[in-house]
């Protein structure tokens, strides 16, 4: 009994010397910090955005960053909810897209610092108190681009005179765009017949933008509006500073450059982590701004696209 008792006992210590070296060898993965992604349905991120934002923190000598997606409906309960969620798990950093999400999460995200993405202009929209010194718990980068440039181009390509423009008034960077496309107006010539796409469908739109050679799309009428079915019905050209946005009648898009975008949010997240405060980083722009110019859907609608537009373009699509 005397031996079976010391043989137990010597197994049981190699056991536990073997499970202690096991854990050394292969230790369980632990993650320093948690970023959480809010990117909505309706922003034009590629599906591997969180592969790429991941590969650029290790870069940044981030390398035990967890980096946790969330891909909500682009409505208000779905985006509230993904927040939620990142909130709950304590995550150190949530990178958020758009004006509207970032105005109804303020008031939750408490001390939790947010780096936004896809914002026309925050200062105008409120969200920080200036490009250089953001304040709060915010930073991000901002996406404006030249409204007058891209109008300029839709003129030179179509003469038009009327510009039917669509956009949703609930949407705050939708709203800035509309905006600022009825401020570029008046020095152009140009009369906008105007659809908000918060008060009524597509179909009730149509009339109102029949008289329109072509149309301008603002920010968030993509995706769940049934913008692109009703274009395809209406067969009218469009031109957008929605990133990412091409084809069902678009042809002409003004917007940051996504992979750039990625980049920039990447450096800001990997700046807090590393202990910055967030209200200190000032806001970022693009330095690449993509003209991308779709010449197959141009000829499918019958859209001759001048060799002076054709060479602004940063992209052709065929």
């Amino acid at each position: 009994m005397g031996l079976l008792a010391d043989w137990k006992k010597r197994t049981a210590l190699a056991a536990g010397l073997s499970v202690m070296l096991l854990a050394i060898w292969f230790p369980a993965p632990s993650f320093a910090s948690m970023v959480g992604l809010i990117l909505p349905k309706d922003c034009a991120f590629s599906p591997d955005v969180k592969d790429k934002f991941s590969m650029l923190l290790r870069e940044k000598g981030i390398m035990d960053a967890d980096i946790l997606l969330q891909r909500p409906a682009s409505d208000k309960v779905s985006r509230l909810n993904s927040m939620r969620k990142f909130l709950a798990i304590g995550a150190d950093v949530i990178v958020v897209w758009g004006s509207t999400s970032i105005t109804e999460i303020a008031g939750e995200a408490g001390r939790t610092p947010i780096v936004f993405v896809g914002v026309w202009d925050p200062v105008q929209s409120g969200i920080v108190q200036s490009l250089e010194a953001p304040g709060r718990n915010l930073t991000g980068v901002m996406g404006k681009t030249s409204t007058a440039f891209l109008i300029d181009n839709v003129i030179e390509t179509s003469g038009a005179k009327t510009i039917g423009v669509v956009y949703h008034s609930d949407n705050v960077d939708s709203q800035a765009q509309y905006d600022e496309i009825v401020k570029t107006a008046p020095s152009k010539g140009l009369d906008l017949p105007t659809v908000d796409l918060s008060d009524v469908s597509m179909d009730q739109a149509s009339g109102v933008l029949q008289p329109a050679p072509f149309l301008y799309l603002a920010q968030g009428c993509n995706v769940e509006s049934g913008i692109f079915e009703g274009l395809a019905r209406m067969n009218k050209p469009a031109a957008t500073q929605n990133p990412g946005v091409t084809g069902g009648g678009v042809i002409f898009t003004l917007a940051p450059d996504m992979e750039e975008t990625i980049a920039i949010i990447s450096d800001i997240t990997g700046r807090i982590l590393k202990g910055e405060k967030p209200g200190a980083i000032p806001v970022a722009r693009n330095k690449k701004i993509n003209f991308t110019i779709n010449v197959g859907e141009a000829q499918r609608l019958g859209v001759k696209i001048p060799f002076g537009v054709l060479n602004r373009g940063t992209e052709v699509i065929r």
